[in-house]
This record gives C-alpha cells, sequence and structure tokens, in this order.
C-alpha cells in the first residue's frame, strides 16, 4: 500500500464475531481517513438495501472509525481520529453525521497496522474489542459494564499489560517491546444507557462530542476498543517531514494552547505541538471550553471536578450543555439571565429555563425528581444530572433524549423553537455557531453536523496592521481553490439589493461554502489536521499542508487536485444523506434564525461586509436571515454542486464524474437521483 497507509482496515460484526480485513487500497480514491470511511459506510450500510436508514441503534448500522493519512508520521496536529454514522443526537431524524476526536489512538492504531476499524453488528452482552498489532479478539466486557471511562481505561491497560506512568520502561508487547500503554476509546455509563448525550471518551476526556455515536457503542454493547502496536508507518520522504516541521515552527504559531499558553505538565495528542492538554499525561488531557466551563464558576478546583464527572460520565459537552463561556443577547429572551441564552443551547440551560417560567420542577406539570432544581448552578446539581441520565431515573429519562426529542415529549417544542429558548439552527443539525459566520449556518442547513470549522473565521477579519480589508481579501481569495479570485464570496452582506447580489444569498457566497467543505472533508477529515491547530487560511495555507502530504505519500498531487477529492467525499456524503432522507424540502432554518437575535458572536473582531461601493468590517450582532435569500442560496449552491435543484440531489452526470456510477445506478432504484 502507498506511503502513510497500512494497507489493511478491520472489520468486526458483534453479531456473528467474525473478524476479517478491508483492503486500503480499494479506497484509496477517497484520500484516506473519513473519506474511507464515507465510503466503506456506502458499501456495508446504504448499498446492500438491508435497512431503511433511519435508527442509529439497528444491528445492520456500521460504524468506520478511521485514523487519517498523515497519523503516526511525526506531522503535527495530524493525530485525529475520524468516526461516522447515523447520529442519535441530531433531530427530529437520524442524519449521517461525522466527527473526530485528538490525543492518541489513532496514532496507536496505525502502530498496530491498521488505517481503521469498522464495526457492525450488535453483541448479545457486553464486549470490548482487544487490538494488538496484527491479533483483534473479542473480549467480555460484562465486569467493565457499568464503570465509567477512566475505571474503564485503567482495568483495560492492565489486562493488557500497560503502565499508569506513560513512558517509564519497555515493555514486552506481541513479541516486541514499546514504552508506550494502549489507547482505549470507550463509553461511561451514559452511553450504556444509550442517551443521545453520550459522547465517546479516550484519555481524561479527549472525546467524539458530536453525533451521539457513543449511544451506538451503548446499543451494540460495545464497552470499548483498546489498540497498542509495535510497529510503524512508511514515508516517502521522513527527512522531509522533519524539514517541514522546522518551516513550520518558523512560519505559524504552533506552541501555545488552544485557550491560553502552556504550562509546565501541559501534555499534547499525538503527533503535536501544542502543549494544550491540560491534565495528566496517562490519561492524555483536555482543555476544550465547553468542558472545562461546564460548570459556571468562579472556582478553578470545582470546574474541574464537573468536567471530571462529565468525562468519567461519558457525557458531551455540547449535548449536556448549560451555560459555558458565551452568551447572546436575544429579543424577548427570559429574564432570569439578563434577557441572554447560551449560543449552544443544550438540556442543562433548558430546564432551568423551563423552572424558571414554571412549566418544571418539584410537583409541577414537568416533574423534575430527583434533581435539585434549586441547586442548579452546582457541582452537586451536576453530578445528580449525569447520575440521572445515566440510569434513566425520574426526569432522567427524558433528559437522555436530548433537548429536542424532551421538549418533544413535553408538549413544547413547537412553542420553544418559536420563541428560541430552544436554538437548534437547522433540520437535523446539533448546536454550535451560527450567525454572522454565516459559512457554519449553512454547513448546519446543508447536513453537515456541527461543522466547527475555523479556518475563515480569523482570516476575513479586521487586520492587526491595518492592511485595508479590501486588500487582505484580495490575497485570501487567491488561496481558496478552486474557487479563486472572487473577493465578493467573504462579503456578509445580509439585507438589502447587495446580500442578494454579492452577500449571503448570492452565488458567491455558494463559493465560500463549497470551499468549507472541499477543505474540511480531506483536510481536516481524511488527512485528520487537527483544525484547531493548521494555520489560519490566511497565513501558510496551502504551503504547510502540501509540504507533509508529498513528504508522506510522496505523491505529486497539487493543492486542487486534493480539493477535487474533498468535493468527491462531500459529493458521497451528500448521496448517504439523500438516501436517508434529506431534500430541499427538509433544509430549513429553526424560525429563530429568521429575526432579530439570530446571531451569536464574532471571532476576531468582525466580518466583512460590502455596501454602496464601500467594504467595512461589522461584528454584525443584528444579523439574522431571509426565507426567501435563503431559498435562492440553496438554488445557486445545488447548481454549484451539480445536484437538481428541485430536491438538492446529486445527479447522474455529477456522480459518474467523481467515478461513482454505482453510486448513480442504486439511487437510481431507489428514485433519488437528481433529475
Amino acid at each position: 500500500m502507498a506511503n502513510g497507509f497500512t494497507g489493511k482496515i478491520a472489520r468486526v460484526n458483534l453479531t456473528t464475531k467474525e473478524i476479517s480485513t478491508i483492503d486500503t487500497e480499494k479506497y484509496k480514491e477517497f484520500g484516506g481517513g473519513y473519506g474511507i470511511g464515507a465510503a466503506i459506510f456506502w458499501d456495508l450500510a446504504v448499498e446492500p438495501g438491508e435497512w431503511d436508514l433511519k435508527d442509529p441503534f439497528d444491528p445492520h448500522h456500521v460504524l468506520p472509525i478511521m485514523a487519517g493519512t498523515l497519523a503516526a508520521t511525526g506531522v503535527p496536529g495530524a493525530g485525529r481520529t475520524s468516526i461516522c454514522g447515523l447520529s442519535p443526537e441530531t433531530f427530529p431524524t437520524s442524519e449521517f453525521c461525522r466527527g473526530n476526536f485528538g490525543g492518541r489512538f489513532a496514532t496507536m492504531l496505525k502502530l498496530a497496522g491498521w488505517d481503521g476499524i469498522v464495526v457492525e453488528g450488535m453483541a448479545d452482552s457486553p464486549v470490548w474489542i482487544n487490538i494488538i498489532n496484527d491479533q483483534i479478539r473479542i473480549e467480555d466486557a460484562s465486569e467493565l459494564w457499568g464503570t465509567d471511562t477512566w475505571e474503564t481505561q485503567k482495568r483495560i491497560a492492565a489486562m493488557v499489560g500497560g503502565r499508569t506512568r506513560y513512558g517509564e520502561e519497555w515493555m514486552e508487547i506481541d513479541k516486541s517491546y514499546s514504552t508506550g500503554i494502549p489507547q482505549i476509546l470507550c463509553i461511561g455509563p451514559v452511553g450504556e444507557a444509550r442517551s443521545r448525550l453520550a459522547a465517546l471518551i479516550t484519555g481524561s476526556g479527549v472525546s467524539g462530542r458530536v453525533g451521539g455515536h457513543g449511544a451506538v457503542f451503548g446499543a451494540k454493547k460495545l464497552k470499548a476498543i483498546s489498540v497498542i502496536g509495535t510497529q510503524s508507518i512508511k514515508m516517502a520522504d521522513a527527512k522531509g517531514v522533519m524539514d517541514a516541521r522546522l518551516w513550520h515552527m518558523t512560519n505559524g504559531n504552533i506552541t501555545t494552547g488552544s485557550f491560553g499558553p502552556a504550562k509546565p505538565g501541559s501534555a499534547s495528542c499525538n503527533p503535536c505541538l501544542r502543549a494544550d492538554r491540560r491534565r495528566n499525561s496517562f490519561y492524555g488531557g483536555e482543555t476544550m471550553c465547553v468542558d472545562q466551563f461546564w460548570l459556571e464558576t468562579a472556582e478553578p478546583r470545582e470546574q474541574d471536578l464537573a468536567a471530571e464527572a462529565l468525562m468519567r460520565y461519558g457525557a458531551s459537552g455540547w449535548g449536556a450543555h448549560f451555560v459555558g463561556l458565551f452568551l447572546s443577547d436575544i429579543p424577548g429572551a427570559p429574564e432570569f439571565f439578563n434577557k441572554q441564552v447560551p449560543v449552544e443551547t443544550g438540556i442543562g440551560w433548558y430546564i432551568k429555563y423551563l423552572y424558571e417560567i414554571g412549566e418544571l420542577g418539584p410537583g409541577r406539570k414537568i416533574d423534575s425528581a430527583p434533581l435539585p432544581m434549586e441547586e442548579w448552578g452546582s457541582l452537586q446539581f451536576r453530578k445528580a444530572f449525569l447520575d440521572a441520565v445515566s440510569r434513566r431515573v425520574g426526569i432522567g429519562d427524558a433528559l437522555a433524549e436530548g433537548a429536542f426529542h424532551a421538549a418533544e415529549k413535553w408538549g413544547r417544542l413547537e412553542e420553544d423553537l418559536e420563541n428560541g429558548a430552544l436554538r437548534m439552527p437547522a433540520w437535523g443539525a446539533v448546536g454550535h455557531w451560527t450567525l454572522p459566520t454565516a459559512e457554519w449556518a449553512y454547513n448546519y442547513l446543508l447536513g453537515a453536523g456541527d461543522p466547527s470549522w475555523h479556518g475563515l473565521v480569523g482570516a476575513v477579519g479586521p487586520s492587526q496592521d491595518g492592511t485595508p480589508i479590501e486588500k487582505k481579501l484580495e490575497a485570501l481569495s487567491k488561496k481558496t481553490i478552486p474557487y479563486t479570485d472572487d473577493i465578493f464570496m467573504f462579503n456578509y452582506a445580509w439585507k438589502g439589493k447587495e446580500a442578494w447580489k454579492t452577500g449571503l444569498y448570492s452565488e458567491h457566497k455558494a463559493k465560500e461554502v463549497a470551499f468549507t467543505r472541499y477543505y474540511a472533508s480531506f483536510w481536516n477529515e481524511s488527512m485528520a489536521f487537527c483544525e484547531m491547530f493548521l494555520p489560519s487560511i490566511m497565513d501558510i495555507t496551502p504551503e504547510i499542508e502540501m509540504k507533509y502530504y508529498k513528504a508522506v505519500t510522496g505523491r505529486n498531487d497539487s493543492f486542487e487536485d486534493t480539493m477535487r477529492v474533498g468535493q468527491k467525499i462531500w459529493t458521497m456524503e451528500r448521496a448517504i444523506r439523500v438516501m436517508h432522507g434529506r431534500s430541499r424540502s427538509t433544509e430549513v432554518f429553526a424560525p429563530f434564525m429568521y429575526r432579530p437575535g439570530a446571531g451569536c458572536m464574532t471571532f476576531f473582531g468582525g466580518v466583512p461586509i460590502y455596501e454602496e461601493g464601500k467594504w467595512r468590517t461589522d461584528e454584525a450582532p443584528d444579523m439574522y436571515l431571509d426565507r426567501q435569500g435563503v431559498e435562492d442560496f440553496k438554488t445557486h449552491f445545488y447548481k454549484l454542486e451539480g445536484w437538481d435543484k428541485e430536491n438538492g440531489w446529486p445527479t447522474r452526470k455529477t456522480l459518474e464524474g467523481y467515478g461513482m456510477k454505482y453510486v448513480a445506478d442504486t439511487m437510481e432504484k431507489k428514485g433519488k437521483l437528481g433529475a
């Protein structure tokens, strides 16, 4: 197999206990990592036609867990693991969704000789998967079921032979030696309860938060996947990787933590140079704001304890969101938070809202037992919340389903979507940023899950050196291959004629949104570069990506070639979503997006807006969308992508242009092919 790959993917069927191998070479046209995972999902879950792609807990559901092409090569920031499949978290249907996580799992998976592992079927009793180099066994997890994620990893590491002090001494593993410990991806009690709030945890809390795939592990009765390996990955030019690292360190800011300067004792994902992991090296550490500020208190120790509970129970800081760091001024919002609503409305904040308006509480219409609502802002409440969800006791049964399913059960869905108390941005989406970073909002609309893509947020902001914004955007437009030299891609004008001519509802904005998807699909998801690590597009992209890519793979592809692969992956995603049920009629924003209060916050000083022949930078706090404008945007975007405008479905010409005639044939049989 080519440089950067091991050449094989493990396939584990929990129903039949069969373990087999998929040849990575078969899928090399999809780049690697997530691209290969999406193609495998089509072949194993969609193409056979054995189920309707609706229930994420169906035994036919297939979960590809893939290491990126550049993992385990020493390329910093490229050690992430991608996972894709139907998401229990999205509402109202379980959409095809992808997520990823850092830590050391992908690196160890490659060192064990595997480009990924595909899990299918459903065990009849709890199991864990034990990978030691080429050996894979399905082990009994009965004694692990019910344990938290830290205890699970500790016990499995002891079973495999790992030590709790990283790197202290050599140990024999499969007739070879290692100073490493097993890397373990697992669920806690929240995942065992098949809660839609469940995350996948590795280390102290490096997690796959988005998508609720921890609940899929729970449904499959899969407690954990452990991997340890002693092999290596072949590269075309190992010296070239080191030269690229030195160039990167000279030209990019890569040694500070994501949320503050690195401190003594900080750890990194592997491989990375950011040193932004706050906790101990054995567990791998975590510092993401959504976890660290799950409890809003000025007491750091209590924040740490709340984050620890969240991680040990295996819950998503997004799905179980309370308030966190960011609030937004919302017209008509309740008084109890000074007319502010969290940017990401999670179940924790929502129950406080219902409590304050008198709908939820002890003995009320929605009984809050066993939660002590009067202690909502405390560490004790956070722990009681996690316990209730994991045991599905009392209100915990509804909470385990997440904010929107709970609201539907309580008969409040339409009212609270309309008034903005529930801020799901779009059909089938989960919450994060929306406006004024409109490319994020549109990615939600188009079904891309949580885009969580910061590649342009700094690039389009005002220059620190006083360079006029239009000059900065002209330079940026040279980098946005394949849609270059179109400065109006970065126009965030949202009202008046300019919004339709060159702004949010124009063909120019369609190009920007498309660029974000191609780049993320290839570089962030398939090469598995951490999008918090790579420089802003404005800085040293695409130079650094190509230096690493060519040194590892030896391929002479251009950056445009890689973006074409990204577009192919994005098209495969679209085909899967269409087979699930996505169409133009389902691609709508929630009501609050069409009125004042839709905006949340702006990164790095604002977004560029072109009106009346002039550019300016504006934080645009009052931005909201126009319904007809959004429909016009969809028409432009569908045309750009080669999807039919009636349904937003890929056409045969488009699919065959990417070498996917087999996809077109299946879609045509199901009446899902674009006209």
